[in-house]
């Protein structure tokens, strides 16, 4: 007889799910702060280690926005090196007072390396210039403090540095997951707007102008993930930027279609959909919810099974009879028919990256 699960290992199993922790990735966050808050009061007090409030403000300074797996191996590395630079300038602020005895002095020194990491801040290595400017005023103090306890501050700092990268792995959620369902969810929406657009049913420009703006919404958001991603994957940051673009230019293409099928309702001489396009209307919708149920679920099995090839297009047509709309209807879902086809065979070519579960299976 099989094992049942308990009651207890049910969440955890759960939040195994990647699409669990997407969807509760705030709250999982949440959790992992305040752990690791608790972790570091709990060992400067049991330490008794002066300043120890200094690590847990360094908690939450570095694990603000710690939430995905390539976010944390690339800003992992840059906040240790930020907090060491910052901790030794503060020890050299220290320095400076000791050897002055003039506020005066340590408050410009402490001001002109403030400007200083302001001014790395906005340029490439910023977040580590960020850091070093916090680290420096924490250890430093009021430009008075005394080297014992800015040594004291230092070790703190480390110490909530260590703990808020520990616990930052709890349950991380994954970049490429996000991407992935964010990408998904745009598809789904790009096939349920274009099987709109096919029928000849009455629609308003409201509702297209609210499916659009959740599109730009999610297309913005996934647009922050591609280093991370990258990073994650090992795949190229030029191939991410191609399926980016891919996916920018069929919705033009749908925004495009939605203008023309409200142009010709506006002037009540909607035509019918060309059967000539019936093949390719279907090939249009099957290939979008396929490569969403791919992204989604990771089967990719599927992916390129419906694809016709760009070489089988219909003809074209050599005269200028038909009306302006149909015509527009036409030529556009041509046009979308090969960008959506383009997006599948570059999803499925580049599976091996972004399908990390089959890739941890074998």
């Amino acid at each position: 007889m099989a094992k049942q699960p308990s009651i207890l290992s049910l969440p955890f199993r759960r939040l195994a799910n990647p699409y669990t922790r997407y969807r509760y990735a705030a709250w999982i966050h949440c959790v992992r702060v305040g752990l690791a808050l608790l972790a570091s009061m709990l060992i400067t007090s049991a330490l008794k280690l002066p300043h120890g409030l200094w690590a847990s403000v360094t908690v939450l300074v570095v694990m603000g926005g710690l939430v995905h797996q390539g976010t944390i191996r690339g800003k992992s590395y840059e906040r240790v090196i930020g907090t060491l630079v910052g901790a030794v300038l503060g020890l050299c602020v220290i320095a400076v007072y000791d050897g002055t005895r003039s506020l005066t002095l340590t408050f410009l020194v402490m001001s002109v390396l403030g400007a200083a990491s302001a001014f790395y801040a906005i340029r490439r290595p910023g977040y580590v210039a960020l850091l070093a400017g916090i680290t420096m005023c924490i250890v430093a103090g009021p430009g008075e403090t005394g080297f014992t306890e800015g040594l004291w501050r230092s070790a703190n700092v480390l110490i909530g540095v260590a703990v808020a990268l520990l616990f930052s792995q709890i349950y991380p959620l994954r970049a490429v997951y996000v991407w992935r369902y964010l990408l998904s969810d745009n598809l789904r929406a790009c096939a349920r707007m274009y099987g709109q657009l096919s029928s000849n049913h009455d629609f308003t420009p409201e509702h297209f102008a609210r499916q659009l703006e959740e599109l730009d919404h999610r297309l913005v958001a996934s647009r922050a993930h591609l280093g991370p991603v990258s990073r994650e994957t090992g795949m190229p940051l030029r191939e991410l930027e191609m399926l980016q673009r891919i996916h920018r230019a069929i919705m033009g293409t749908l925004e495009s279609l939605i203008a023309s099928r409200q142009f010709a309702a506006e002037a009540g001489e909607i035509e019918p959909v060309p059967t000539s396009l019936d093949t390719h209307r279907q090939i249009i919708g099957r290939l979008l919810l396929q490569s969403a149920h791919a992204l989604k679920f990771s089967r990719t099995s599927k992916l390129v099974q419906a694809c016709q090839g760009l070489e089988n297009l219909p003809a074209r047509p050599h005269n200028l009879t038909d009306s302006f709309e149909k015509q527009g209807f036409y030529w556009l879902t041509l046009r979308l028919y090969e960008q959506v086809e383009m997006l599948s065979e570059k999803l499925a070519s580049t599976s091996e990256h972004w399908n990390i579960q089959s890739r941890d299976r074998a």
